[in-house]
């Protein structure tokens, strides 16, 4: 007889992670559950790649689930197997899931990239805890997409910094990096004050560069960075946004940090 319930496959991405076929495939080290049309994290393995990589919880909602430079795939409709078979995959490779964090409704979805088995490859990621406002934002190196252009964050001593993470693979960016298009619109006393940096955290610049392109994102100030900012930046789910002051500190960070009230705040208080 086959069960129905929510615990019928519960355990099924935890055992991926340890019994390795003769394809090497491996998973992240959860357990889902199926509750209606949604799949929510039940339990997280100890040292596994999603404990490690402390981008996950208990309770959180995958949404969606794709490959490293793939579209991802929504899970609604699809059978608890199916999402399954979708995070499993070889051993070391990318798994980017799309995710409603526990507590939170569709408009706070986050994308998160884990790798599969390969617990070292999670270098690449931050471990989540967000610099604290007031601290000193890091003087990271960031390349100028386009004109492949390095620079530095502190050039933009003097002016507010939005500072958003993001990268093509992140459903849930897009709509973030667009808004952040229209904002010397809808906000003409920005101008001139504030630096919309879109910071790509692609594996590849080239990805990044084609992408900007399609999607005609050019009211920010678009660049790409490399682990070492990732890391300093604490971040490891995307996307991550922080408001920098105008004196190089943090006055805000997070998920949906509240942009327009921190901004509006720090160039009237100049």
């Amino acid at each position: 007889m086959r069960l129905l319930g929510s615990l019928s496959l519960a355990f099924c991405i935890t055992a991926a992670m340890t019994e390795l076929s003769a394809q090497e495939t491996a998973g992240i080290g959860v357990a889902l559950d199926k509750q209606g049309e949604a799949f929510p994290v039940r339990k997280i393995l100890p040292d596994s790649p999603a404990a490690l990589s402390k981008s996950l919880a208990v309770g959180d909602r995958i949404v969606a689930v794709g490959n490293k430079n793939e579209p991802s795939i929504e899970v609604k409709g699809l059978s608890l197997e199916k999402v399954v078979q979708m995070i499993r995959g070889p051993r070391g490779t990318e798994v980017r899931l799309t995710i409603i964090p526990a507590g939170m409704d569709d408009s706070q979805m986050q994308a998160v990239s884990l790798t599969r088995g390969q617990l070292k490859e999670l270098a690449r990621w931050g471990d989540g805890r967000l610099l604290a406002k007031g601290t000193n934002a890091p003087n990271i190196r960031l390349m100028r997409l386009t004109e492949k252009k390095p620079e530095r964050l502190a050039d933009h001593l003097g002016k507010v910094v939005v500072l958003e993470f993001w990268a093509t693979w992140c459903g849930p960016c897009q709509k973030h990096v667009d808004d952040l298009q229209t904002c010397f619109e809808r906000y003409p006393a920005w101008r001139n004050k504030v630096v919309l940096i879109a910071a790509s955290a692609d594996d590849e610049q080239e990805l990044a560069i084609k992408h900007l392109m399609i999607k005609k994102w050019d009211s920010t100030h678009n660049v790409w960075v490399g682990t070492d900012a990732i890391k300093a930046f604490h971040v490891n789910s995307l996307p991550t946004t922080y408001v920098i002051d105008q004196q190089g500190k943090v006055a805000g960070a997070g998920h949906e940090a509240h942009i327009v009230e921190e901004v509006n705040r720090l160039i009237h208080d100049e």
